[in-house]
């Protein structure tokens, strides 16, 4: 925890953007929501696309680690949240936004059921060996036939130190093998990116479902 908390305080948050992802706009309709569901977006942080997901009429609930990412969310909305402690976890509600601050692994089950999720950010934040223990905190906290949207970014692992860690499309597939259905949106190749001295990167959209 330490790590991501000397990341928010000294700013160094190269993850975080300043608009929309225009992949989530691109492919969120294919989930066939309505306009009131409640979409999940596990490590938050201050994401401008929960705003977008509110937007489209979604009630929001983020999981987040670190409380200083949390209270500048909603500084930033230029609201002020109920806070209220959840076990060893603390609850921010300002509607349509929820984020409950904490190691998002030890919330409990059911604390949400949500009817969708949405990862940008979450999954490639984390190394291999806790990804199996993320999926299945997925399946805790959304409700069966909920779906997901996951983007992902992959690249030759020994090029660069995670984060963000390497997530290809066959990971994704073996992650999500049971009790998940998984459908490729979109693949492409980033040529930008290849700034930071990587042979190459790729990213890729996936809809998920929980069956």
């Amino acid at each position: 925890m330490e790590f991501w908390h000397n990341r928010w305080v000294t700013d160094q948050i190269g993850w975080h953007r300043s608009e929309v992802n225009e992949m989530l706009v691109k492919h969120w309709p294919s989930l066939e929501l309505p306009s009131k569901a409640e979409v999940l977006v596990p490590l938050c942080g201050k994401s401008l696309d929960m705003v977008w997901l509110a937007e489209q009429g979604h009630d929001v609930v983020g999981f987040e680690l670190v409380r200083h990412a949390v209270e500048s969310f909603f500084q930033e909305r230029k609201v002020e949240p109920k806070k209220e402690s959840l076990g060893r976890h603390r609850k921010y509600t300002s509607s349509p936004f929820t984020v409950i601050q904490g190691d998002l692994f030890d919330i409990g089950e059911k604390t949400v059921q949500a009817d969708a999720w949405y990862d940008r950010a979450a999954m490639i934040a984390l190394p291999n060996d806790v990804r199996a223990a993320y999926v299945e905190q997925l399946r805790r906290q959304t409700k069966p036939g909920a779906v997901g949207l996951l983007i992902t970014y992959a690249y030759p692992q020994h090029e660069m130190e995670g984060p963000p860690f390497a997530l290809h499309d066959e990971d994704v597939r073996r992650f999500y093998t049971d009790g998940f259905e998984v459908d490729q949106l979109d693949h492409v190749e980033l040529e930008d990116e290849r700034e930071r001295g990587l042979s190459s990167i790729t990213l890729s959209v996936f809809k998920i479902t929980r069956v």
